[in-house]
């Protein structure tokens, strides 16, 4: 009996929980940035970046991301779909922070719960670093505002995908196994 009412208990609050850290994570940010990460030999990188601007953001234009020191040394080429220009500061050591990249929509505010990719940014990193996660600004051109900020997100391999569904239908399967062994001795 008691064991019956604990579970229930723990139902109760943990598929909420599941359910929030499946599907809530990416709306607690106005926009995504995500990147993958390829590594072209030494210390030469490259990031790819997807935008995707969630339903509500607030409007911009233009997005700034960041390369903090000492991570990256030069930032040698930076691609981008049409219609959107490429600015790049270099990474200066005088200053206090690194180089950025930043990139404006010429065609006016990005469309909410778009998603557009292509933009590429090659660089080299510090000796034996390897890049991770950046900032980044979001911005309204004219005038000129910061909307939001950020950290850019990885995009997981395929096979994190697979893990975690694995995990969901052997945490299923157990639930189920449990229901019915409560089923049996009630």
């Amino acid at each position: 009996m008691h064991s019956s009412t604990a579970a229930t208990g723990v139902r109760r609050w943990a598929r909420p929980l599941i359910w929030a850290a499946l599907c809530g994570a990416s709306a607690t940010q106005a926009a995504g940035i995500d990147y993958t990460l390829t590594a072209l030999g030494g210390d030469v990188w490259r990031y790819d970046y997807t935008l995707a601007p969630a339903a509500g953001s607030p409007a911009f234009d233009e997005f700034t991301v960041y390369f903090d020191l000492p991570q990256a040394q030069a930032i040698m080429a930076v691609s981008a779909p049409g219609g959107w220009d490429a600015f790049v500061a270099q990474v200066d050591p005088a200053l206090p922070d690194g180089g950025f990249v930043d990139l404006l929509h010429g065609a006016g505010p990005v469309v909410a719960g778009s998603v557009t990719s292509g933009f590429s940014v090659v660089f080299q990193a510090g000796a034996g670093l390897t890049p991770g996660a950046q900032r980044f600004d979001l911005i309204q051109s004219a005038p000129f505002t910061v909307v939001a900020s950020g950290l850019t997100a990885a995009v997981p391999e395929p096979g994190t995908y697979a893990l975690m569904l694995s995990g969901l239908a052997l945490l299923g399967w157990a639930a189920r196994r449990q229901a019915r062994r409560q089923g049996e001795h009630a």
